[in-house]
């Protein structure tokens, strides 16, 4: 990477970390409040309106409402994927890949390290990406659509949190008062507990690392899992989930939450 890049990264980086720290979200944060508290100042009508039938990528640069998970849950087993095609199979209108995704990065690089062999025409992790969307599209019986970087809101991973909403229905870009933020919407989908702990865990290192804040984030300024439920239990179960998925993050990632109404 040139000096060039890594010190324009870092001017963008810093702009959008200035900018979000003006957000009542944010300071609201800072001086104490729950998330119920900031959360109650705001009209959530648009925020929780409907469930979205289309399925894309966690990443807080996508503009479009759907259900999240990390590369489309490209990260998830075998066992995992088919249980989840299983239980969605007709239920989603389109699945879409997206440039630059981080999740598609790190799978990308888990095959070559182990010397798996990548599918033919297969060289780059954003090929990856696509093949595995087209594949994942057609045996839910989907369309498939891609989302190129000029459609995205910029080349910084700029989330300060992560939507971890049980709901199904979380689209933060409906209330410019809410903060950037990934999309984990995997256990109202099927997935397990255990997989989204690690998808939890992936997302934040994606945040606290190069491509995104990165050393921003300490215990003071940290990365927040903000879990959105539909009653107090499953409050409980989520907020259980991601306080275990922050662990091994030495108090840069804490999580609250709230029921939406």
């Amino acid at each position: 990477m040139s000096n060039d890049h890594v010190h324009g990264h870092e001017a963008e980086a810093q702009k959008l970390w200035a900018e979000s720290e003006q957000l009542e979200f944010i300071k609201g944060f800072k001086v104490g409040k729950s998330v119920a508290e900031i959360i109650g100042q705001f009209d959530l009508t648009k925020t929780f309106d409907k469930k979205s039938e289309v399925l894309g990528c966690s990443d807080g640069r996508i503009e479009e409402h759907r259900l999240g998970g990390a590369g489309n849950f490209i990260l998830a087993s075998d066992v995992e994927r088919e249980k989840f095609i299983m239980e969605n199979k007709g239920k989603i209108k389109v699945v879409k890949s997206h440039d630059g995704c981080g999740a598609a990065g790190i799978k990308f690089k888990q095959m070559v390290e182990a010397g798996e062999q990548l599918p033919e025409g297969v060289t780059t992790s954003d090929e990856l990406g696509i093949y595995y969307c087209k594949k994942l599209a057609e045996a839910l019986g989907s369309e498939h659509e891609h989302t190129g970087a000029a459609e995205m809101s910029g080349a910084v991973h700029n989330e300060r949190v992560i939507y971890f909403d049980g709901t199904g229905k979380i689209n933060p870009k409906s209330l410019p008062e809410l903060p950037a933020g990934f999309i984990c919407s995997g256990l109202t989908l099927g997935l397990s507990s255990e997989y989204q702990k690690v998808e939890l865990g992936e997302l934040a290192k994606i945040a606290l690392g190069d491509h995104g804040f990165g050393e921003r984030f300490n215990k003071d300024n940290p990365l927040y899992i903000v879990v959105s439920a539909k009653d107090q239990d499953q409050l409980d179960q989520l907020i259980k989930v991601a306080e275990q998925a922050k662990e091994e993050f030495q108090g840069k990632v804490v999580v609250d939450g709230f029921i939406a109404k």
